[in-house]
Formats: structure tokens, sequence, C-alpha cells
């Protein structure tokens, strides 16, 4: 069958994704993504149409389409709320990667499996796969044994053992070595004993699956003569080995979506109560700025910053003054520039920061007279370009490149209050080979501008100290989260003052 973009968007745009995320939340259909996933810089949720589109192509032409794609689209949520962003990795090999997708999209077939209405995802894999067919190598003796629970009965106990382990990663689980890990021991395991005894996996010619309504799977390769029935999602109807672990409970899926799209749940209780207090003052000072400007940002009084064009006389400038109608900002409107360490050492604040980059990225989505640049430095400076792009990933190294001055130049706004905060964890420095300690510190002169604070660990101090080449205030601190929180504050306080 063929589906195409605005067919499938149509669909999705039926679908109550908020109903069941707890709140509302734009889903995005995306005609390119490779997966899909929820940015909660954008707070949206992106579904990949290419995936759909895969799915649609493997149904049998009698398949009701409509129904098809939005157990497709549920399936493809299901990867936004439980699948981390990390699972796959640019080292893992081609295989690996096939393996873990295989494992994750029965993961998350199970843990879900009763959360939507009118949702059969195991109805819906004979649809697409047909019956389990005789596997021609370990691949798909592994997929038979993950997704249709066909195999020697201690792997398929395996597959319900790890998806019991790991039954609370999502998408905000930051690493998951050790799922991955347990997975590719399974599937070594199988293909060790695939290549010795293959028949042992060949599933009896006797399965197939009735869907909710009673009628059989018509999936490719599906089996119908004197078969056995077992309707998928009904548990009475089936025994362990047929459908594996339940999934979640109402009270288990309500508490992991409030880790998933609330930046700060999945923290420690000390940090999540240092980011939430943070979102809370926040709250505060954008409620009273937009209370004092709500009658506009420029006025033609004694009072306020005259308009040259909004006068007639030539000596307007008589009545411009040093305060305006918004208190110091006299140009009513913010840009906060952050410049943040991404090397690998800074990984264990990096979740923090993510939480406190996601707050900011709200407000600024929330109020027309706050921007916000965030720029990312390790072995290269780069710029978040986009929302999805505001994301710490912390690896490699640390260095102030050369062209880092002309970017940080540019990033201050005209006709507007700008700030910079600078964080660098470590020696900002360590991969300046053949340097002497003068080249260095002359380095951060890059960040020699008004209104810039760098906060720094005192591995840095050192080319600071003196502060030869930078008039940025300097903090030394290994609290970097905390210190940032406080001088965003500070930053926010004065803007909107």
């Amino acid at each position: 069958m063929k589906i195409n973009f605005n067919e499938c968007n149509a669909i999705l745009s039926t679908l109550p994704i908020g109903y069941y995320c707890g709140r509302r939340i734009p889903t995005t259909l995306d005609d390119k993504a490779e997966t899909s996933y929820y940015i909660p810089m954008e707070d949206v949720i992106y579904i990949s149409f290419p995936i759909i589109e895969k799915g649609v192509n493997a149904l049998p032409d009698s398949s009701d389409l409509e129904k098809a794609v939005r157990s497709m689209l549920y399936h493809e949520t299901s990867h936004a709320i439980l699948t981390p962003k990390n699972l796959i990795s640019k080292w893992d090999d081609h295989i690996m990667r096939s393996i873990f997708n295989i494992f994750e999209d029965e993961r998350i077939e199970t843990l879900l499996a009763n959360f939507y209405m009118n949702v059969d995802f195991k109805a819906q894999l004979y649809n697409i796969c047909g019956s389990p067919k005789p596997p021609r190598d370990a691949q798909s003796a592994f997929f038979n044994i993950v997704r249709y629970r066909v195999g020697p009965d201690h792997f398929v106990n395996k597959v319900d053992e790890i998806i019991t382990k790991y039954r609370t990663i999502n998408s905000t689980t930051d690493r998951c070595y050790y799922y991955k890990d347990d997975v590719e021991k399974l599937y070594e395991q199988i293909a060790k004993m695939f290549k010795k005894t293959p028949a042992i996996f060949t599933p009896p010619m006797d399965i197939k699956i009735t869907g909710d309504n009673g009628e059989e799977g018509k999936g490719k390769g599906s089996s119908s003569e004197g078969a056995q029935s077992a309707k998928v999602g009904n548990t009475d109807n089936m025994d362990e080995s047929a459908h594996g672990e339940e999934g979640l409970t109402a009270e288990q899926i309500s508490k992991l979506l409030e880790e998933v799209f609330k930046p700060a749940a999945s923290l420690s209780a000390r940090k999540r109560e240092q980011v939430e207090k943070f979102e809370k003052a926040l709250d505060v000072l954008f409620a009273n700025f937009n209370k004092k400007t709500s009658g506009g940002n420029g006025i033609n009084t004694y009072s306020g910053v005259f308009n040259p064009r909004a006068v007639v006389r030539k000596d307007y400038r008589y009545f411009e003054r040093s305060i305006s109608s918004n208190g110091n900002n006299k140009f009513g409107s913010i840009h906060l520039n952050l410049v943040l360490d991404r090397s690998g050492s800074f990984v264990y604040n990096q979740n923090e920061t993510n939480a406190i980059l996601a707050i900011l990225s709200n407000f600024e989505r929330k109020n027309k007279n706050f921007t916000m640049d965030v720029f990312f430095i390790g072995e290269e400076m780069t710029k978040a370009k986009t929302l999805k792009d505001r994301i710490m990933d912390c690896s490699g190294g640390n260095t102030i490149p050369d062209y880092a001055a002309e970017m940080f130049i540019r990033a201050q706004k005209p006709n507007t209050f700008n700030y910079n905060i600078v964080l660098f964890d470590g020696d900002a420095l360590s991969d300046c080979y053949g340097e002497n300690f003068a080249q260095k510190a002359k380095r951060f002169k890059t960040f020699d501008r008004k209104q810039t604070f760098l906060i720094t660990d005192s591995d840095n101090e050192r080319y600071l100290k003196k502060r030869p080449y930078t008039s940025a205030k300097v903090i030394v601190t290994n609290n970097y989260n905390e210190e940032l929180i406080k001088n965003i504050t500070r930053a926010f306080k004065t803007m909107l003052s």
C-alpha cells in the first residue's frame, strides 16, 4: 500500500496525543527524520514520516489503512516517550543498530501495550511482517525470539527479563550502556547457538494471530490453515510465552510521563529543587516585567525615550534619559548569550544544564522581549542554530579556537540589553598544543566584552588571575550549574527591573 505525507499528517491531526501525554504537546510529522523523538527545548514530539511510509509499504492491500497508520503513529509516539535519545551511537555497526532497534520496538510496545485505545501493536506486527518464518541467519532468529516470542524458551524468557529490568528507562535517560550490553549479549548467545543448531529456531507452522475484531492477521507470509489463534492485547486468551511481560500500569505511566515532559524531573532531589526554584524565580520576574510593559515599550512623554520620528522638534535628544519606561533596561528587550563547555569532563553536569536550557527555551517561546543564543565550546565552538540543537552532549577536549572571537562579537545584538555567560569546566586550553602560557592566556581575550561573566574552576584561574586579556567578571567555582543559575537570575533581575 502507499501513503503520502499529507494523508499521514491528516490522520496524525486526529490523534489525541495530548490526552495520553497528560497535557497539550504539539506533534509534528517530519518528512526527513530517521527516528521519532521529543525535544524538550521546543516541547514538541517529532514523528518520522519515512518510518511510517516504510511500514505502510509493507502492508497487504486488504489492510485498513487508517487503523494501521494510527497504530504506527502511536508506536512512534511511544519511541518519543520511551526511547533514550542516545540509544544508537555512531560507534555501533550496522548489525547492532538493527539489533537495538528490534529490541527497542518490542520494549516500547510491551510497556505501552494497554496505554492507547484501539491499538493492537502485536496484530500490527503480524499485518506488516506476517507470521514468523524460518530464520535465515542470526538476526532473523533474534527477530523471531524478540518480536514474536518464538524460539528456545530460555531466550524468550530472557527477553521478558531484560524488558522488566529496563522498564523505567525513557527519552530522558542519558546513558544506556547496561541496557545495550544486555541486549548485545543476548544476540551473541542466540547467534552462537544458531550457528551450531539452526533447526531449533524454526517456528511452528501453526502460528497466526487475530486482531481486536477477531479477524485473522493478513500479513505477508501469514498462515491460516490449521493454525492456533491468539488474540494479542487480551491476556485471557494468551499464554505467557505468546505476549511476554505485561505493560506498565496507569500509575507507572503517569509517573513516567511527568519525568519525560518535565525537564528537571530526572535529576536528583537536590538538583531538581534547585532547577525548579530557578524556573519559579524567572516566572515571577517575567510576570512583573510583562505587567509593567503591557502599555508598550516606548512612550512619548518626558518619562521615556523619545522616538525621533514621532516628534517634530529637532531637540528630542534633550528628553532622552538613562532610564526608561521599563526600568533599567532602556531597550525593553533582552538577549542572553550562553557559551557552555561541552568537553567530556562536563558530562556529570550535562543533564542539569539541559534542564536549564529547556526552561530558558520555554521562556523565550512565551516572551517576545527575550531572545537567547547558545554556543557549545569544546574542541571547536558551534552555535545552536535551532532549538533542537540546544541539547548538550558532552565529549572530547577543550580549546578556544581563533574564530571564536568573531562569533562572540556577532552574538551581541544591537538595540537590546546583552548579557553574556561563559562556562568552562577544567582547563579550557588543554588542546592548544605547542603554545606557551602567554599565548594560551591571550585566547581569553575572546570574551573581553561588557556584561560578561566567566564561570570556571581553578584550572583556568592561572590564566585569568591578573585578567590582562579580558574584562569579564571571573567566578571560580566547582558548582557550575548553581553559579550558572545564580548569574542568569541576576541577569534577569538587572534586565527586567
